[in-house]
């Protein structure tokens, strides 16, 4: 699995995973949710600038395809879904996205689109009902 690094404003201070420095609280840094590891905005770019000559080329094409990657992903609200619609549901235009916790919200998500809608609250009712009609179908018949 990719470690995929995200810009926060720091809440409470750490230590810099790549120079052991402490990043105080108030400060911006990348934060790893797959290694729950934190290093300091300038350690990631110095640690891409010490790529070597031989190996820069196919390193710099790997970290463009990770980065476009990454972009994609981001666009797409990371693959999270809108609860109403089920589209994607925007993570990077939310006004919470700062402090998402998207393991535990993920299934719960509303996109912009339906947060606008004047009946918001009614199409999530429904989406849930219906949803939860096809777990009681599902349900049932694992019984029978």
């Amino acid at each position: 699995m990719s470690e995929h690094w995200i810009r926060l404003l720091v809440k409470y201070k750490g230590k810099c995973a790549v120079c052991r420095k402490e990043i105080p609280q108030g400060e911006y840094a990348l934060w790893s949710r797959t290694s729950k590891a934190i290093k300091h905005i300038k350690c990631d770019a110095a640690a891409a600038t010490t790529v070597t000559a031989a190996t820069s080329t196919t390193a710099a094409a790997e970290e463009a395809k990770t980065a476009s990657a990454a972009a994609a992903a981001a666009k797409e609200g990371e693959g999270l879904k809108c609860f109403i619609c089920g589209r994607a549901a925007g993570c990077t235009e939310c006004a919470l996205e700062q402090d998402c916790d998207r393991p535990r919200v993920s299934q719960a998500c509303i996109c912009n689109e339906c947060m606008a809608a004047k009946d918001v609250y009614a199409n999530y009712q429904q989406a849930f009902l219906s949803r939860m009609a096809k777990v009681k179908m599902h349900s049932a018949g694992m019984s029978t």
